[in-house]
């Protein structure tokens, strides 16, 4: 080993099968006892303490030192072999740890590997916080694959963990000049792994992020935590370009991904070129919970397109989304693996927080209609067992100026324009809460077999003074063949003294069985009286048991 530094530490216990364990290593002498360590991505720790070790067996492990290979962390030197030099050493060791004390450590992109830095299986890197220990990618990097990866794209990764740092992709000095920047072979992303399990990316922060992807987990991937990271200064420039902060893709059945308490936000808040979409899965057992999304087109994308052939059980719970265009698009696609089935099932997306800035997105986006929560209108696949439950959706920044196509620009929109006839089986909408949408609070055109829309709140809806029909200025619009569905005990709600609400519950649907639509309840300035319910074609009342 390089330095009197270097310490084997031998037969680590693993006190539960639940926890991360902590280990204190004292930079000069002594080794302290195993203690527990809470941090959040947010707060920069004091002072180094220790490394963060993930559940692993009982083996010895090295920790070596970046500074013992040479390098500095001015921010001036190329630390790039230094570092490499001090993964390699780990990993021909078997397993480890390699420790960045505080600094910025440039690094630069190899023009025969497209990357920077070769990450290794079984090893560790461990910061002293996510804001001390920064590696910053240097000046005028030009187009690159990645700053941080495999050796190869099929290089196993297993056991690969980050914790406490920093990585700058200095994008202000590395900016994106057109959108062909960014192709098959040059993503630019700073995190990419293709293969492996047990992955863990805690408590790092990711900035300055100009690229397609800045984590990238798309192939045999299973295991993984990103937890408590911050993601900040995404996109800006002068190019607008597709772009998921971070993108997952398990490409096998039941892998677990988990991405949780994160926060991300865009360089420029709304309207930020490259800041497309901060979360997008792909794939099997996902849990996306508690993280804070702001100044993003789009949240988060729940994609049914996979190649393990569907999404199957997908959690999408307790995010915050701020200033959005849209909160959260649902993508159910037909896949080379699935060309029959549903493409997402068991899935559901309860308690988010959803605000949408549709004013500082429109220079970008112009008079495409934006929702809350909303499936992307060419999806051609069904979807099976999905719940939409108690969201809060509003949107907080509109001059009421719209367009004509803001007439589908609501709260909770499933439409399905290019394939009309494929459904959604089982779906439940309840409990939801959506205020001031510039049209309908809830717009369903496609079939629905079974489903419930029930204790939902809808206030304010039709806000947008676009050139487009009253009718879609309503409470609940209904639309397509429904069997066995209820719509209960709806609170349908114009505040205004001009109300812009001209329909409570609206249906051209058509019932093929029974449907019940009963105890659904509209309040409205006294001058006005709305009816609470109004079927556009009479003959397809028949099914339909109506008591409001």
């Amino acid at each position: 080993m390089k330095s009197q530094r270097v310490k084997i530490l031998l037969s680590l216990t693993i006190l539960t099968t639940l926890s991360l364990l902590t280990l204190v290593v004292l930079f000069n002498k002594d080794l302290t006892a195993i203690t527990k360590q809470p941090q959040e991505a947010v707060k920069d720790t004091q002072s180094w303490q220790g490394l963060q070790v993930s559940q692993q067996p009982s083996e010895s492990k090295t920790v070596v030192y970046i500074k013992d290979f040479g390098a500095i962390g001015d921010g001036i030197q190329n630390d790039t072999s230094a570092i490499q030099k001090a993964i390699d050493d780990v990993y021909n060791a078997g397993r480890g740890v390699v420790i960045f004390p505080s600094g910025t450590y440039k690094v630069t992109i190899n023009p025969n590997t497209a990357q920077a830095i070769t990450i290794r299986p079984k090893v560790t890197l461990q910061g002293t916080s996510n804001k001390k220990s920064v590696i910053k990618l240097a000046d005028r990097q030009g187009n690159y694959n990645s700053i941080l990866a495999g050796e190869r794209p099929d290089s196993d990764l297993s056991d690969f963990a980050m914790y406490d740092l920093a990585i700058d992709g200095n994008g202000s000095n590395n900016p994106v000049n057109t959108e062909s920047d960014l192709n098959t072979h040059k993503m630019r992303y700073a995190l990419r792994i293709y293969i492996g399990s047990r992955i863990r990316i805690e408590r790092c922060s990711f900035t300055n992020q100009n690229n397609t992807n800045t984590i990238s987990l798309n192939g045999e991937i299973s295991d993984v935590v990103i937890n408590n990271n911050l993601f900040e200064l995404i996109g800006g420039g002068n190019v607008d370009y597709d772009h998921s902060t971070i993108y997952t893709h398990n490409h096998t059945r039941g892998k677990q991904i988990e991405i949780v308490k994160n926060s991300f936000s865009s360089r420029n808040g709304a309207g930020t070129n490259g800041a497309r979409t901060a979360i997008e899965i792909h794939g099997d057992e996902h849990i996306v919970k508690d993280n804070i999304i702001t100044g993003f087109t789009n949240g988060i994308n729940v994609t049914g397109y996979s190649k393990s052939g569907s999404s199957n059980n997908l959690i999408i719970t307790g995010n915050v989304i701020k200033a959005a265009y849209t909160g959260i698009t649902i993508w159910s696609y037909f896949s080379p693996g699935n060309t029959t089935n549903p493409a997402i099932s068991n899935s559901t997306i309860a308690n988010n927080t959803i605000s949408l800035n549709i004013d500082g997105w429109r220079s970008l986006w112009g008079d495409t209609s934006s929702a809350g929560i909303g499936l992307e209108p060419n999806s051609d696949a069904p979807i099976k067992n999905l719940s939409i439950l108690n969201n809060e959706i509003s949107v907080t920044n509109f001059s009421g100026n719209g367009s004509a196509r803001d007439n589908l620009a609501g709260g909770i929109r499933l439409w399905r324009n290019a394939f009309p006839h494929v459904e959604i089986e089982n779906l439940r909408i309840e409990g939801n809460k959506i205020t001031n949408l510039l049209a309908s609070g809830i717009y369903i055109s496609q079939p629905i077999n079974q489903g419930e829309i029930s204790q939902n709140t809808i206030v304010n809806p039709g806000q947008s003074n676009g050139n487009f029909h009253d009718n879609y200025r309503t409470g609940i619009i209904i639309d397509g063949a429904f069997n066995n569905v209820n719509i209960n005990k709806n609170f349908l709600i114009d505040t205004q003294t001009n109300n812009t609400m001209k329909w409570g519950i609206l249906s051209s649907a058509n019932c093929t069985g029974k449907c019940k639509i009963y105890e659904n309840k509209i309040q409205i300035n006294a001058k006005n009286n709305l009816k609470t319910f109004r079927q556009i074609d009479v003959r397809n009342n028949e099914n339909f048991e109506i008591s409001n």
